[in-house]
């Protein structure tokens, strides 16, 4: 059965600013002076990953993401939204901003600094030029960038696995297809994206080496009319399957499909409703998983401070298998839905590897 998506008591952001702000003292100390302080790492100089082998408490804490899109997006964002909703109820504090742009960024963490966050959640490798350049003005937070693929100072990265989604997304495409012709969707040309186009086609391939994939970009994650544009563009080039990977900018290959009578692949739970007669299935990607790992490691003062950047995918369940819908009866036999998901538990066991070169 899918999950709704959850529903919460919408405060502004500008006012739970405002109330961090009241509890700030007008010394100017941050929570992230308290905890280091708590831990016996108030030494100068120290940043938030420095702060010694005590494990902190998320008690008292306060967690800020930046979002590069709205939580109502049934895929990439929901999923951040709902591994900050998992932070929050370990104990901490939490605080989100949807739908930031770029250069926009640097006012967010400004506020977060003066509102006393000790712990910024960057949703994407988009912003991650942005952040390292702003991270040294705020020594006493920690950064960690969602697919990023750097750690200095106070910033760190943790990546998931988009190639293990798109590989999966082909997979099925490829097994559905009649026409022998498939498409992929992306939104913003970033290196998350790009890794997932590849992904698409070497699990196309796997299935069916003689398959014609055709790739896409739309230059956008909130366009949904462009990526819409898209999709109707490669049914009308012969491709009876389409995929997106441009977080709510994908509802609109799902819509387009629905449109043409071709079918399509979701990317996360609830966007039946955008393709209810094309949607075949679809592969999650719950990066939830990956954010509250992360958190973890932040208490535990264990995350990397060298050139590792952990990886999360099917085997720690970031990517998953949603359910089957009704139009999958369709174009796939149980035989054929079998091979789908047995190719996915290899996946899971280490058995397939996918190239990124």
């Amino acid at each position: 059965m899918k999950k709704g998506i959850r529903k919460f008591l919408a405060v502004s952001l500008a006012a739970m600013m405002a109330l961090a702000l009241t509890a700030c003292s007008g010394s100017g100390e941050t929570t992230a002076q308290t905890t280091a302080e708590t831990t016996g790492a108030a030494e100068s100089g120290e940043t938030a990953a420095d702060s010694g082998s005590e494990a902190k408490s998320a008690e008292g804490l306060k967690v800020g993401l930046i979002l590069s899109g709205p939580i109502s997006d049934m895929s990439w964002n929901y999923t951040a939204y709902q591994g900050l909703m998992k932070i929050e109820e370990q104990g901490a504090e939490v605080f989100y901003q949807e739908n930031v742009q770029t250069a926009d960024a640097p006012d967010q963490f400004r506020t977060y600094s003066t509102a006393g966050v000790d712990l910024v959640f960057v949703s994407s490798d988009s912003y991650q030029d942005i952040t390292l350049e702003a991270a040294p003005d705020y020594p006493d937070m920690q950064f960690i960038i969602i697919n990023g693929s750097v750690n200095e100072g106070n910033v760190c990265s943790v990546q998931v696995s988009d190639e293990e989604q798109g590989f999966m997304m082909g997979v099925i495409a490829a097994t559905a297809s009649q026409s022998g012709s498939v498409g992929f969707v992306g939104g913003q040309e970033i290196t998350p994206i790009i890794n997932g186009s590849k992904g698409f086609e070497q699990g196309a391939k796997y299935v069916n080496d003689s398959i014609q994939v055709t790739t896409t970009m739309t230059g956008s994650m909130t366009d949904t009319a462009a990526a819409k544009e898209q999709s109707i563009a490669l049914a009308d080039a012969g491709c009876d399957v389409v995929v997106p990977m441009a977080d709510n900018a994908s509802l609109g290959v799902l819509e387009g499909a629905e449109d043409q009578g071709i079918h399509s692949v979701g990317t996360g739970e609830g966007q039946e409703s955008s393709g209810p007669n094309s949607m075949l299935i679809a592969v999650n990607k719950d990066t939830a998983v990956a954010y509250l790992a992360a958190f973890e490691q932040y208490l535990n003062n264990e995350l990397p401070t060298d050139s590792t950047v952990p990886k999360y995918g099917a085997a720690e369940g970031v990517v998953s298998l949603g359910d089957w819908q009704a139009c999958a009866d369709e174009v796939l036999t149980d035989e054929q839905k079998q091979s789908v998901e047995d190719i996915y538990q290899q996946l899971v066991n280490g058995e397939i590897e996918i190239s990124l070169d």
